[in-house]
């Protein structure tokens, strides 16, 4: 499968942490609360696993909290920098 620039594993993340503001208004994310716990969850996270060919994308979940810092359960380090870098940093 081809991939596009933008859509590969070696995407670069940001080199400091969106704000929540950013988060905020960023298209590639979701606003919930979790029990108590603000989140902006990555919207389209399963698309973006299946175009790199990650071996098991359906369920995960990746989110960031308001400080910025990005959680991705069962999603490896490479992938996890891809989706930040994909993001553009989110904004």
């Amino acid at each position: 499968m081809s991939e596009s620039p933008e859509h590969t594993p070696s995407s670069t993340p940001p080199s400091t942490p969106p704000s929540a503001e950013q988060l905020e208004a960023s298209e590639h994310t979701e606003k919930r609360t979790v029990a108590g716990e603000t989140r902006y969850y990555v919207k389209d996270l399963e698309k973006h696993l299946k175009i790199w060919g990650h071996p098991n994308p359906d369920g995960l979940v990746a989110y960031f909290t308001p400080e910025g810092t990005f959680h991705a359960d069962g999603v490896d380090y490479d992938h996890r920098r891809a989706l930040i870098g994909m993001m553009g940093g989110v904004v």
